[in-house]
């Protein structure tokens, strides 16, 4: 006989023992509260009865659970194996992280009403903090010449240039109203010096504010945090949503 059929067999007896044995053992107190008479031991035979059926009963339900608790288990360790292998290749390069959400968050910690000589400290200071951006320039344009307000982790034996639309990469990204972002900067043209040594950076940004066709300051910064194809995304819908914030308060 198979193993699950005696299993079969001996849960139904159990179950009928258990019950059986409860009914007698009700009839029995119920017979001694009116004939007076006690059988102390029918009485210990039937909670025999009780609880050898119960335990058996209790650890069946056990072991049901946790036989379904492997199949859980089973089951899912099999699912993950199947999704990994039908999954697709991911770039290496790719971050989880929403570049578009990110420039959104850097244009809400822009204050709406700042002149651009205050703008430029605070722009910085966020792209430190949300790019890890290693070195950063605010030029604001006057009198057609571009001039530095503000920077972040410069260091240079000279203070950062005047340039005229045209004049150097700056310049003509100011010039063409286009935002660049280079990713092969020549040997010894940008280094990021700290207390422990320095480092290279991976990209270099240019991005044009423009208003009304014109264009009023320029962003450039380096970093090595992400890739330059997302940093050129994100600094293109930041400049975008930025002058949109300000136009009513420089017009």
């Amino acid at each position: 006989m198979r193993k699950s059929t005696l299993q079969y067999i001996f849960t139904w007896v159990s179950i009928l023992m258990l019950l059986s044995s409860a009914v007698f053992l009700v009839a029995i107190s119920w017979n001694s509260r009116v004939t007076g008479s006690f059988s102390p031991s029918l009485v210990v035979l039937l909670w025999f009865f009780i609880s050898t059926s119960g335990i058996y009963l209790f650890m069946l339900a056990v072991k049901k659970a946790h036989r379904q608790w492997i199949t859980e288990k089973r089951e899912l360790e099999k699912e993950k194996t199947l999704a990994g292998k039908s999954a697709p290749a991911t770039d290496p390069s790719d971050h989880s992280m929403d570049f578009a959400a990110m420039a959104r968050k850097l244009v809400r910690r822009t204050p709406e009403k700042a002149a651009l000589e205050e703008l430029g400290k605070g722009l910085l200071k966020n792209l430190a903090r949300e790019l890890e951006i290693m070195s950063g320039i605010f030029y604001v344009e006057k009198d057609g010449t571009f001039e530095a307000v503000s920077t972040y982790a410069l260091v240079a034996s000279t203070p950062p240039y005047q340039f005229k639309p045209g004049e150097g990469l700056t310049g003509q990204a100011a010039l063409n109203q286009q935002l660049m972002v280079l990713s092969r900067l020549p040997e010894g043209y940008l280094a990021v010096h700290s207390g422990l040594g320095k480092a290279l950076p991976s990209y270099l940004a240019i991005v044009p504010l423009v208003h009304m066709g014109h264009t009023i300051a320029v962003i450039e910064c380096s970093g090595y945090r992400y890739h330059p194809h997302e940093i050129e995304n994100m600094f293109r819908i930041f400049s975008r949503d930025l002058m949109i914030k300000l136009s009513p308060n420089l017009s």
